[in-house]
């Protein structure tokens, strides 16, 4: 149930099913092929992967969960929401130091959409190297949105 005596239903959990290349000092947009679940057609795996629109308006708790793939030396490590491809609605940065395990970062909001407003999620990292955004199962990388209101 939400709020209230009404169920609220729409939402959607989506997922990519390999690592994905973040270069140096580079924001980058996160794709998701696939779903776990879709109620409201809020995600489509092919045609703009990245995006989870809003077809239903209301509140919305919007949630992002990466695993980065470890780094000996240490490294700042940054996770965004965008509203619309623009406008930052959430930010969590973390520096590490060197690992010798993946390093895994949450971040998550609640946002008042209208429909068609549509997030994405970009990461951003500062390594000597290329670092992956690691595929592991039901865990990373995993971005979903569930209307509450």
């Amino acid at each position: 149930m939400g709020f209230g005596d009404k169920p609220y239903f729409e939402g959607a959990r989506v997922y990519h099913d390999a690592d994905q290349a973040i270069p140096i000092s580079t924001d980058t947009i996160l794709s998701f092929n696939s779903q776990r679940y879709d109620t409201d057609s809020i995600h489509d795996p092919v045609t703009n992967n990245s995006r989870l629109s809003c077809k239903t308006a209301g509140k919305y708790i919007i949630t992002l969960n990466v695993t980065w793939q470890q780094d000996p030396v240490g490294v700042s490590m940054a996770m965004e929401i965008l509203l619309n491809g623009s406008t930052l609605i959430a930010r969590t940065w973390d520096r590490t130091v060197g690992s010798a395990d993946g390093y895994g970062q949450v971040l998550t909001t609640l946002y008042d959409l209208s429909v068609d407003d549509y997030v994405e999620a970009r990461v951003f990292q500062t390594s000597p190297s290329i670092l992956n955004i690691e595929s592991r199962a039901n865990c990373s990388p995993e971005f979903m949105m569930q209307r509450i209101g």
